[in-house]
């Protein structure tokens, strides 16, 4: 079934118009949210494709607040500080990745923006089938927003494994 409603929300993600608008509306949902106004650090994807864009949100989070995103490493997922988009390269399955070597240890007061495919309404997703984050917020306890376009909002019924967000913020 995930494998249904991954392509077929990949196909609906890929069609959506006035995204520029729309990441601008999560942005600033994100940046107001109290949890992320809270926390010192924050963990976050670095954007590709059509996923809900987070190239604004660091830049702006890197002002005030320690940024880290993650490195796929050996089959697990780590996050590392960054101080500019110049601390990334191309690394797994092209994504951008940090160069730098400061691992994040300590996820006290830690705030995570959860990428995703699809969400439904209590905070669960469906990703790209790799498993990283889920594995990653299982080890972790922190809290956990979830990044993603309302027309990507669905229903499903979660997996004994899957890690639900705290909230989904989404463009209305």
């Amino acid at each position: 079934m995930k494998k249904e409603l991954r392509k077929k929300y990949l196909k609906i993600r890929l069609a959506i118009k006035s995204r520029t608008q729309k990441n601008k509306i999560i942005s600033f949902k994100v940046l107001n949210h109290p949890l992320a106004q809270k926390a010192d650090t924050i963990l976050c994807y670095v954007s590709q494709k059509e996923e809900v864009d987070t190239h604004f949100l660091i830049n702006t989070l890197l002002k005030t607040k320690k940024v880290a995103v993650p490195k796929v490493e050996n089959g697990q997922m780590n996050f590392y500080y960054i101080n500019s988009f110049a601390d990334l390269k191309p690394g797994f399955k092209n994504i951008l990745e940090p160069t730098t070597q400061k691992k994040v240890t300590n996820f006290h007061n830690c705030l995570c923006l959860v990428p995703g495919i699809c969400f439904n309404h209590n905070g669960y997703r469906i990703g790209y089938g790799g498993g990283y984050y889920d594995k990653f917020l299982a080890q972790h306890e922190m809290d956990r927003l979830g990044l993603c376009y309302s027309k990507c909002l669905t229903d499903f019924a979660p997996e004994a494994h899957d890690i639900a967000v705290n909230e989904v913020i989404c463009d209305k």
